[in-house]
């Protein structure tokens, strides 16, 4: 036990050596392809898009980069009021259609019912963004079912019975893009989101599993994974990150700027990004370590209080 013990060890720490002589190689190597392959963004003017959760936040912000190329678009949120406020905006300061849909995805009748509806309005979609998401703070400690289970649907569920319901004519006209709104936390797993993380996980395997798919029926349809860390567009995001002390450690995005980034990576066919970029060199250099180092490492960044002291400074 104890030879097998220190072989595994003595393997775990030539990785990390070899680890360590590779990465310069590899971060040069990501630097050039940056500087040097950089593909041209699709012509999107007149095509059609659907955003859910685009009334505020990141959704709206994607919206607005949208349809300053010239796209029409689909907002689809629960909060109708903000919803046709954006749809407004969009139609009076880019001169594209827009229009308002008061819809609750987590409803497969609902979705159905809208895509009847969007089809009528709009005509083919050629640009899915799945957006829309639940944050709500959890722990080891039981949480209610139907919360469990809304968190699960809005967030990972909505966007699988979307993509069903659209990609049978992207097939047919074979070209669309699907944008699916992850998180670092998917990569980075952290304390207080234990069902929120996870459904972030399932989005992007989800979305993997979809593209080779899609790939292997030679179908001209892009795929990109955006996996930002938390944004400023929410103030009880920028509360929780103050609370818990991850603001010190990766400040709030910009919502602008995530957008903008985005957008890019989608019409410029990227599978996957990472926001900010450097987090996915970062990924890839933990999952070299061992898992015991990882939780070492980790230690220092983890909040000094636990969910229910969090709770009652958020209030």
């Amino acid at each position: 036990m104890a030879i097998n013990n220190v072989r595994t060890a003595c393997i775990y720490y030539m990785q990390f050596i070899l680890l360590l002589f590779l990465y310069p190689i590899f971060l040069i190597a990501i630097v050039i392809r940056e500087l040097y392959n950089r593909p041209q963004e699709s012509q999107i003017k007149g095509e059609v898009a659907i955003i859910t959760g685009a009334a505020r936040g990141l959704g709206r912000q994607i919206a607005i980069e949208l349809a300053k190329r010239g796209c029409h678009v689909a907002v689809v949120d629960i909060l109708e009021n903000a919803a046709e406020e954006t749809a407004t905006y969009l139609k009076e300061s880019f001169n594209v259609k827009s229009k308002a849909y008061k819809v609750d995805i987590s409803d497969h009748h609902q979705l159905s019912k809208f895509h009847r509806e969007v089809v009528q309005d709009f005509g083919d979609v050629t640009i899915l963004v799945n957006n829309a998401a639940l944050l709500s703070l959890s722990d080891s400690n039981p949480l209610d079912f139907e919360e469990i289970q809304k968190i699960i649907t809005v967030n990972f569920t909505s966007q699988l019975w979307l993509n069903q319901l659209f990609l049978p004519r992207m097939k047919l006209l074979n070209r669309g893009h699907i944008m699916a709104i992850s998180s670092t936390s998917a990569l980075f797993p952290s304390a207080f989101i234990q069902i929120y993380g996870p459904t972030k996980s399932a989005v992007r395997a989800y979305m993997a599993s979809l593209r080779a798919d899609l790939q292997c029926g030679r179908y001209q349809i892009k795929l990109t994974t955006i996996m930002p860390t938390f944004l400023n567009t929410n103030q009880y995001t920028n509360d929780f990150m103050r609370v818990s002390g991850y603001d010190k450690l990766i400040p709030p995005l910009d919502g602008t700027m995530v957008a903008q980034q985005s957008v890019e990576a989608m019409l410029k066919g990227m599978e996957e990004i990472t926001l900010p970029r450097t987090l996915s060199l970062v990924y890839k250099l933990q999952e070299f370590l061992p898992t015991w180092l990882r939780s070492g490492l980790s230690g220092p960044f983890l909040p000094k209080l636990n969910l229910k002291e969090l709770q009652n400074q958020l209030k």
